[in-house]
């Protein structure tokens, strides 16, 4: 069920007209709480901001285990604090075209995005803030590297949660962030702590069960470049599918490095389908 908040209750018209034709069961109120969406359970919540958002209203919004998809209903883009903006979706309420309206509201109800985010506190509101979200794929240039690491670099940031699966040694780079907990090297050179290359299996199973097991809720791996090298395009494809069916089911967040100039366009088009394309500008800190 979908809930539909208009405190004025004035606009019981408009949003039944807008509504109805999508089929989907809602309640329109003029009130709501924390017992009452205990209780009612709803996918959804279409909150109709006019003006500022109550206290009490907020509080449910950034509730730490927030089950429902909070929808924010507005005729003017809203001014609201990054907590809530980045984990909420905006739809802009045009009175006078209500069928595009409707069509926004379908596009948020849709997404696949900010619908997995269930818990909501600093690290997964920074995350957000700089466009990742969890149970998503994300595939970015090779470039980006430095500037993923420096999202790091943030109190937010559990770095028990990290997983850093890279060509480069990265923890001699970074001791305060990298760990041999939380870092998997992959190289041919010789020494302990490293994996090679031509272990493609192994390499996969050790990520692959850190996830499974709860140990890593943000991994980054930036090997494929160096695994098609030592083995086929399409086991190393199949591999990272492996990869990717473990963190969509844990609702983990999952970045992968892909040089485009390694493969051909169809293969670079096979492997970052169904992935989101990460590609900041920089990194930004979440305004307390």
């Amino acid at each position: 069920m979908i809930i539909l908040y208009d405190e004025s209750g004035k606009r019981e018209k408009l949003f039944n007209e807008i509504m109805a034709p999508t089929g989907i069961e809602y309640r329109l109120l003029d009130h709501i709480s924390k017992d009452l969406i205990e209780k009612t359970q709803p996918s959804s919540l279409i909150y109709y901001v006019n003006g500022m958002i109550k206290e009490e209203d907020k509080e449910l919004f950034l509730q730490e285990n927030r089950k429902f998809l909070l929808i924010l209903m507005s005729e003017h883009e809203p001014e609201i604090e990054d907590k809530i903006r980045y984990t909420s979706e905006i739809v802009i309420l045009d009175p006078k075209n209500i069928e595009e309206t409707r069509k926004r509201l379908r596009q948020a109800l849709s997404s696949h995005i900010i619908s997995k985010l269930k818990i909501i506190n600093g690290a997964t509101t920074y995350l957000a803030k700089n466009g990742l979200y969890p149970g998503n794929t994300y595939y970015m240039n090779p470039e980006l590297t430095n500037l993923f690491m420096s999202l790091l670099i943030s109190d937010k940031i559990n770095k028990e949660s990290v997983l850093i699966v890279s060509r480069f040694n990265l923890k001699l780079e970074m001791p305060e962030i990298l760990t041999d907990d939380n870092f998997i090297w992959v190289t041919d050179s010789m020494g302990g702590q490293r994996n090679r290359p031509v272990n493609l299996t192994f390499i996969i199973d050790t990520i692959a069960k850190r996830i499974s097991e709860n140990k890593a809720q943000i991994i980054f791996i930036d090997v494929f470049d160096l695994l098609i090298v030592y083995h086929s395009f399409y086991d190393v494809a199949r591999a990272f599918e492996q990869v990717k069916s473990v963190a969509l089911e844990k609702n983990a967040y999952l970045i992968l490095v892909f040089g485009e100039g390694s493969m051909d366009h169809i293969q670079f088009g096979q492997i970052t389908r169904y992935c989101l394309e990460w590609k900041p500008y920089t990194i930004t800190d979440l305004e307390e």
